[in-house]
């Protein structure tokens, strides 16, 4: 690990920008899913904010929930810092009203990650920047700073913070013309060690209003005759749910299957696409949604071009009975015009017994896995 000495015998760099977008409002979960979910939901809105940068930084680190990033050198006009912050925010939370939308699971992560929001934090000064491997990261005294500052005395959760050391283009808030969601409030900290130290800050609230709504969700339109079956599993109905929609158990359950190609990082959401291999066959399939009524959990999915009929879509319908769950599988198609759909009473018999089968591995995979965890 070495000094980059690109300014000077001590490495340093001249007034450059430093800026965290930290994520804030997800509630600390115990339970395993909605960390795994969790987890695969903050990637995402990371990946975004970094997708998001107008301004050409670079990316210092990933810690956490937040991004750091540096813009060496220079330290931006302060409509370039209004302007990245307003479209970090804004498709920030675009994002989580698509997720909202199309979300089928029900777990705390889940159900909760629309309360998330976004705060930035930026402020300059001199860095070094120090290689460790093949990665340059900034060092100094300014680089603590930022990150206490993610700490600081601000009654809003989602905002702006900006120091005295972005304003170094001689600019004021009076000499701009501040965008109409913008309202400075002057505020300061005092830090162990650092001292005092003053800012001003802009609440991102505002921008709510400038957010889209999601687009629409249409529900897979349900036949009258469905193919249907249903066993009782004696295991919880969060639990079953997770079994049956999370893609990486499927093939725990399902010995159709050879193999299974997903988008791993991703929590299953309508419009989710996946293909599965059965029996040789490559089968494209998709996340859809259907009405079946309150009080119950549902996952479906649409085959692609399915044999034999027009539309096809299989649907998981769980209900709590007792302890445990009632699980009922439905398949809904739409028949081939005549004289094609004379087949359909051989495709609704096979089907019917596949269902039976899918059924009892389901309760058996289920069952198994709850004996596990209370007989460690």
């Amino acid at each position: 690990m070495g000094v980059c000495n690109e300014r000077g015998n001590q490495g340093l760099i001249m007034h450059s920008l430093l800026l965290i977008p930290d994520i804030s409002g997800f509630t600390r979960f115990v339970n395993e899913t909605e960390m795994v979910h969790s987890a695969h939901i903050v990637s995402e809105l990371l990946e975004l904010i970094i997708d998001s940068d107008t301004l050409s930084m670079t990316v210092a680190e990933i810690e956490g929930d937040a991004v750091m990033f540096y813009l060496k050198d220079r330290v931006p006009y302060l409509a370039e810092i209004l302007g990245l912050a307003e479209g970090m925010f804004i498709r920030f939370h675009e994002h989580l009203k698509r997720y909202e939308s199309r979300r089928i699971c029900h777990c705390g992560a889940c159900s909760t990650a629309e309360s998330l929001t976004l705060k930035i934090v930026a402020h300059a000064g001199p860095i070094e920047l120090i290689k460790v491997k093949d990665f340059l990261k900034p060092y100094g005294s300014d680089v603590i700073l930022v990150h206490r500052l993610l700490k600081n005395d601000i009654p809003d959760e989602g905002y702006l913070l900006l120091t005295d050391g972005t304003s170094l283009n001689g600019e004021t808030d009076q000499s701009v013309q501040l965008p109409s969601w913008v309202s400075f409030i002057r505020g300061s900290t005092r830090y162990e060690d650092i001292g005092e130290v003053s800012y001003r800050y802009a609440s991102l609230a505002p921008l709510m209003k400038s957010v889209a709504g999601p687009p629409e969700v249409v529900d897979f339109e349900l036949s009258r005759n469905p193919v249907t079956g249903s066993v009782y599993v004696d295991r919880s109905v969060a639990d079953t749910y997770e079994l049956v929609s999370n893609l990486d158990m499927r093939l725990s359950w399902n010995h159709d299957l050879t193999r299974i190609e997903y988008e791993k990082k991703r929590v299953n959401r309508i419009g989710t696409r996946h293909q599965c291999v059965v029996r040789g066959d490559l089968l494209n399939f998709e996340t859809v949604s259907a009405d079946f009524g309150p009080d119950r959990l549902v996952y479906g999915e649409r085959l692609d071009d399915p044999p034999f009929v027009d539309e096809l879509a299989l649907f998981y319908v769980l209900t709590s009975h007792g302890t445990g769950t009632m699980i009922s599988i439905h398949l809904h198609y739409r028949a081939k015009p005549f004289p094609r759909n004379l087949i359909v009473p051989i495709f609704r018999l096979g089907f019917s017994r596949r269902i039976r089968q899918r059924l009892a591995l389901i309760k058996k995979v289920a069952e198994q896995k709850a004996g596990d965890r209370t007989n460690p």
